[in-house]
Parts: structure tokens; C-alpha cells; sequence
């Protein structure tokens, strides 16, 4: 069934993102969802919510070893307080679903244009849903995906994909809101993001970490040199740029700056992460023409960096791509924040806490 409404825009603009779509991700964190909430420059100030809802019937990893070690009644005990987990899992996720769903019905007379569409059968299930709020007179700007209908152009914008592939137990979906607002005034180009002025704006904040017993401060070398090449399991993440006005060599050296904080300075770190943030978004508002890209509430992540900004600096307008990248991580040691800049591609070797370099591959742990 597809449903298309070409609606005429509503005489009033909102000056704020939605209400009803406010209230809808804050029902999906109540229910346990995470939604990442992102703020970056584009052709205005942007902000984009995002949810991932997942599905699988895929019983838990347990060794043999461990099978063995439990008696017939732990075992069924097991299986039952598995079965009943994923039996939450999968009424929560349908009930979200019948949230998202009643809400894109309740907004879509309201929306300049929306988009519907579901096909439920023993093979599969796929939902497609979209809408868009024009930007004043602009036509709204639409292309066909996978997900369904995407707009490129519009003010305000909210997608939402679920798909069960055929013959499979698993399902997966993705919810997607996206607000622009105006720049506060009439601005030109983006400018490129000023790492050292940013550096000096949270510097004292970091400098406090090192007072604490145990702190440390390592300095990052991570290099990659022309014709190497690293699978992405051997690195946490790894960008890689293809221009048509360049010699693409994928080279790229980051340097930079981690903190460490013991494990037993929790609050203090957590204390620290809070300034961090509020300096980063205070920098971010009062800079909203440099090329940024914002993380709100950022935290620390067991073995996982979360982001808390990221800049970049325009390739037309300097030989090489200079970018710079601000987060967390957390392991069994303790907290960390980092700090670095990028010349080329950003490439983030795991276990970069404990390297002193890395190079082409090569790690160097610190003693």
C-alpha cells in the first residue's frame, strides 16, 4: 500500500523542531532506546536524531565449557529467563514501532509532503515512512532509496525503515529526524574549523585532569603512508576520501594529545566530561560558521571512543585535509579523553590507549 500527500505549507513556521516528533523520541529513550542526537553546520544549523531498533531470535553465545558446568535445571532456567528477554525485547521494539507509526499517521496532514509504506507477509516485513516540511516557498528536493523517500532541501524532515529480510529471524529499522534552522545571520562559505582556537577554549579543563593522582598525559602518533593499506578490524574506525582533483594517495598522519584518569577518580572524570561538553557547545554556538560536527551528551564508552566534536577544515581552501576530533573512551584502567588532529586520513588503531605509536601498522606499545 503507498500513500503520497502533496500538502500545501502551513502559513506558520516553526521556529523549533516539532513537538510531537520531541515527544516521540523522548518516549523511545523512556522505553530504552538510544537515540543520538548530532548538531553540525550545513546550509544551516542542523540537528539530526537517530534510533536504531533491532529484532534477532539468535540465542546468546555460551560456551560449551559453560553448557556443561550447569545442571538440567539451570540450564532450562537459562533458556526460560533468555526466551522471556527476548520476548521483551520483541514486544518493546512492536510497541515502538505502533509509536512511530500512530505519530507519522497524526502529523502527515500536517506535513508539506508524506510518504507511507508497508507490506507484512510470511516472508517479510518491510514499513518505509517519510515526511518533510518545506524550507518557506522552496520545493522540497526528493530522491528514491532504499529506505524509502529521502529530501535533501527540506526544513524539517523525519524517515523511519524497518525491514525483515525473506527466510530470515532477524529485523532491523532506523528512525531519522532532521531540523535545519537559519544561521542567526546572513552568512557566506563555511569557514574551516579552528582546532587551535578550540584547543585554547578547553584547554584549562583539561589541564585539571592532570592533577589528579595517576593522571597522564601521552602524546598520539598515528601514521599511514602511501600504498599501505589496514583492515578495518585491526582499527576502530577508518576514513577514506576519494577526489577527483587530488592524487588520492590515502596517506595521513594524526597527532595530538590523550588524557588518562585512574579508574578511581569516576566522578571526577565524569565531572570533567561535563565541563568538556559545555565548553565544546559553548565554542560550537558562538563559532556556528566553522565546519563542525556536535555530539549532545556525550559519555564515556566501555572500549568505545564517543565523539564529542569534530572539525574539519575545507580542501579548497588548503593543500592538505586538516581535521580535528575531541572524545572519550573508557577501559578497566580508567577514563580518557583525546584530542588530535588529522593531516589526510584519520585512520584510529584499536588499543590506541596503550600505544605510544603506530605506524603503517607497526604498534609500539608504551611501557
Amino acid at each position: 500500500m503507498i500513500l503520497l500527500f502533496l500538502l500545501p505549507l502551513s502559513l506558520s513556521i516553526c521556529a523549533q523542531p516539532n513537538a510531537r516528533l520531541q515527544e516521540l523520541e523522548q518516549a523511545l529513550k523512556e522505553q530504552g532506546f538510544n537515540l543520538s542526537h548530532i548538531q553540525r553546520s550545513a546550509r544551516g544549523i542542523e540537528q539530526r536524531w537517530t534510533s536504531n531498533l533491532y529484532i534477532s531470535s539468535l540465542a546468546p553465545n555460551i560456551s560449551k565449557g559453560m553448557i556443561e558446568k550447569m545442571s538440567a535445571a539451570e540450564l532450562r532456567a537459562f533458556k526460560q529467563k533468555i526466551d522471556s528477554t527476548e520476548t521483551v525485547k520483541k514486544q518493546r521494539t512492536a510497541e515502538a514501532i505502533d509509536l512511530i507509526r500512530s505519530t507519522f499517521s497524526a502529523l502527515a496532514a500536517e506535513a508539506s509532503e508524506s510518504y507511507m509504506y508497508e507490506v507484512h507477509n510470511k516472508e517479510c516485513d518491510t514499513i518505509r515512512l517519510s515526511m518533510a516540511w518545506r524550507d518557506g516557498d522552496l520545493a522540497l528536493s526528493s530522491w528514491r532509496g532504499d529506505g524509502g523517500i529521502h529530501y535533501s532541501n527540506a526544513r524539517e524532515a523525519v524517515s523511519f525503515s524497518f525491514h525483515r529480510p525473506p527466510g530470515q529471524d532477524w529485523s532491523s529499522g532506523m528512525y531519522t529526524h532532521v531540523y535545519t534552522a537559519p544561521y542567526p545571520e546572513p552568512m557566506g562559505d563555511i569557514k574551516s574549523f579552528d582546532g587551535k582556537a578550540f584547543q585554547t577554549h578547553i584547554s584549562p579543563c583539561l589541564k585539571r585532569a592532570l592533577k589528579l593522582k595517576g593522571a597522564k598525559k601521552y602524546p598520539v602518533y598515528w601514521r599511514h603512508d602511501e600504498g599501505y593499506n589496514e583492515e578495518v578490524g585491526e582499527l576502530i574506525y577508518k576514513v577514506t576520501v576519494q577526489k577527483d582533483y587530488a592524487d588520492n594517495k590515502h596517506t595521513g598522519l594524526t597527532t595530538g594529545d590523550l588524557y588518562f584518569i585512574p579508574k578511581a577518580y569516576e566522578s571526577e572524570a565524569q565531572e570533567l566530561l561535563t565541563t568538556l561538553d559545555s565548553l565544546t557547545h559553548d565554542y560550537i554556538e558562538r563559532h556556528y560558521d566553522q565546519a563542525y560536527s556536535y555530539t549532545f551528551n556525550p559519555r564515556f564508552s566501555y572500549h568505545n571512543d564517543v565523539v564529542i566534536v569534530s572539525g574539519s577544515g575545507w580542501p579548497d581552501k588548503q593543500p592538505v585535509d586538516t581535521d580535528y576530533l575531541l572524545s572519550t573512551y573508557m577501559d578497566d584502567d580508567g577514563f580518557y579523553f583525546l584530542f588530535v588532529t588529522t593531516e589526510g586520513e584519520i585512520w584510529m588503531p584499536r588499543d590506541y590507549p596503550k600505544l605510544k605509536s603506530w605506524m603503517n601498522g607497526e604498534r609500539i606499545y608504551r611501557k
